[in-house]
């Protein structure tokens, strides 16, 4: 899939105090760039985003934004570099859809552009799939091993997808939480890799504009190693989508619908 050949990381100079001392060094320091995305032509967002896998980043936007349903309704989604327009990812949606979603979304966006308001959040419609808590912890382990940026950085967000039984599809990384999870979920929606049976582990703070997302994205549970917002517990709940917050060891609080969580084998 294409994407800018832009390096993720830039070598900096910095002074660096501590109680030992200052020193001159030079540090790894996370890179972010501006990305357009444009849909049928028309400009839905503008972004701050880390350097790799735009066009994941484009097509997941169009899902978690609600602005397709599935595969099938993402005509094509293009890479564009242009020197004074910079880097742009084009989607092509059916023409029925562009008109009657395009006005639903805001281009404002810096961390993922204006999220469409949830009045008509997807709800799940099942109970299923079950997720064992001490698989769900390993998940945690596993999208920290694939978050090569952030060791050297420390700088990016990251989300991963996962097999209810812990096997990991994809981590994506990126300054932007709601930026990480689009490119996630992206790489999913490219590679026709269905979201319906999936768990998505999170960074960042599960906040309503990110549970809205993992909503339209079709996900049942969503799990975060950070906290949750009341907002995006209301909206977890509205969806019947399973979220989790803290997940950190073998402890973590289930906001919503713990019925997809089996917390046996953590005692």
């Amino acid at each position: 899939m294409p994407h800018s050949d832009r390096e993720p990381i830039a070598m900096r100079p910095v002074r660096k105090v501590t109680p030992a001392g200052v020193e001159d060094v030079e540090d790894a320091l996370a890179v972010e760039h501006w990305l357009r995305i444009t849909l049928n032509g028309r400009e839905v967002a503008a972004l701050m985003c880390s350097p790799g896998h735009e066009e994941e980043l484009g097509a997941g936007f169009a899902l978690t934004q609600g602005l397709i349903r599935s595969r099938v309704d993402l005509l094509s989604s293009a890479l564009r570099t242009d020197p004074e327009l910079g880097d742009t990812v084009r989607i092509v949606i059916p023409v029925e859809l562009s008109l009657s979603m395009a006005e639903r979304v805001t281009a404002r966006g810096v961390c993922g552009g204006d999220v469409r308001l949830d009045a008509d959040l997807p709800v799940l419609d099942r109970d299923e799939p079950v997720v064992r808590a001490d698989v769900l912890e390993r998940m945690a382990r596993g999208m920290t091993a694939g978050q090569k940026v952030y060791k050297r950085s420390g700088g990016t967000h990251a989300a991963g997808v996962f097999t209810v039984d812990g096997e990991l599809v994809v981590v994506r990384e990126d300054v932007g939480r709601h930026n990480a999870l689009d490119k996630a979920v992206g790489h999913c929606l490219l590679s026709s890799c269905g979201l319906g049976d999936k768990v998505i582990v999170i960074t960042g703070r599960a906040s309503r504009e990110i549970v809205t997302k993992a909503a339209w994205a079709g996900v049942p549970v969503l799990a975060s190693v950070s906290a949750a917002t009341a907002a995006g517990a209301e909206a977890a709940d509205r969806a019947r989508l399973t979220l989790v917050s803290f997940l950190r060891g073998r402890r973590m609080n289930i906001c919503s619908h713990p019925q997809r969580i089996d917390v046996g084998g953590l005692s």
